[in-house]
């Protein structure tokens, strides 16, 4: 088992603390220092909006409003790995469930576009924009089901369902049916239907998009059924690979994530069914933090002034999100 040495933890904490915003030099003490929810989640609330929504916690785009997205971040990347969750009357989370419910689209069974209009007026990489095409109602319930997009919008289903409280009954049932039924119709290999939806460029279907898993994996822990849960979990269960690049040649330059980024904790239900393609990852990153201290995306943005800062800040929060997912498996020599 590969460790990153004590002297490149040094290094990479520097890094952190030389070129990040305030929220992952938080992160940072959170993890290594304090465990002081609290003050974690006063930094958080600096991203948080007066409408609930959070803004500034994704690096692939510059806007300074709420969005969907980067409000998915702060569950998605913070709040579902604290030790000691938020409850339920924090002002935070209050404010961000407020933000979802006035968002949620029933009449598409998701959150429709994660976007706003205005980030497509600034600087933002291709793949992230408003598109509107999602807020589109879809009459059918079939189709909502065919159509739903695990990708973020199953982070923001297992934020309702860890704080369900919240929620009134009849729109949270509505909130995981679609999410569920996705899992049970094209996830599950006894499904006539299983693979058969989300067909793209770059994934034959929605079971081969890391992100989808990612989201799945916190969607069934936070459920409050614990039937339903272990049923999902059996489900993801039966191929859990199938999202991962198992390619060691490709792992340096590849886009898509490793398996410790899909799988990025050992308190996972998926750990036990992929430990060995995990660890091999992790001796991978280990191994892939430069002389400078820091990770590296394994793309650039874009081109320009604007791109550089962008890049620069998206560098620091990923060797820290690295640090983070090191240390959940003790792969960091302290």
């Amino acid at each position: 088992m590969t460790k990153l040495t004590h002297g490149n933890f040094i290094k990479a904490r520097d890094y952190i603390f030389a070129n990040s915003d305030d929220i992952n030099r938080t992160w940072f003490r959170y993890i290594f220092e304090d465990s002081d929810t609290n003050a974690f989640m006063n930094a958080l609330a600096k991203y948080q909006h007066d409408d609930g929504g959070f803004g500034g916690l994704d690096y692939e785009y510059e806007y300074n409003g709420s969005t969907l997205f980067d409000t998915s971040t702060a569950f998605f990347r913070y709040i579902f790995y604290l030790k000691e969750k938020p409850t339920s009357d924090h002002p935070v989370i209050q404010g961000m469930m407020k933000y979802l419910l006035d968002r949620y689209l029933p009449e598409v069974g998701s959150w429709g576009d994660l976007y706003e209009p205005g980030v497509n007026n600034g600087v933002h990489v291709p793949w992230c924009g408003y598109s509107g095409e999602e807020n589109t109602p879809i009459r059918d319930e079939d189709e909502r089901i065919l159509k739903y997009n695990p990708n973020r919008h199953s982070v923001l289903a297992a934020f309702t369902a860890l704080y369900s409280d919240l929620v009134p009954e009849e729109l949270y049932l509505d909130i995981i049916k679609y999410p569920v039924e996705k899992i049970l119709l094209y996830y599950d290999k006894a499904s006539p239907l299983c693979g058969q939806s989300g067909k793209s460029e770059w994934h034959e279907s929605d079971i081969a998009v890391p992100y989808n898993l990612k989201g799945y994996n916190q969607f069934v822990s936070c459920l409050k059924d614990s039937v339903l849960a272990n049923k999902l979990k059996s489900i993801l269960l039966q191929n859990p690979t199938v999202c991962m690049n198992l390619d060691k040649n490709k792992w340096s330059n590849d886009f898509e994530d490793v398996a410790c980024e899909i799988v990025s904790t050992p308190d996972s239900f998926l750990y036990t069914e992929v430990a060995h393609e995990v660890d091999e990852s992790l001796d991978f990153l280990v191994g892939q933090m430069n002389k400078e201290g820091k990770w590296q995306l394994k793309w650039r943005l874009g081109e320009g002034e604007v791109f550089d800062r962008l890049q620069e800040k998206y560098d620091a929060h990923l060797t820290m999100l690295y640090l983070a997912i090191l240390h959940r498996f003790g792969r960091i020599g302290l």
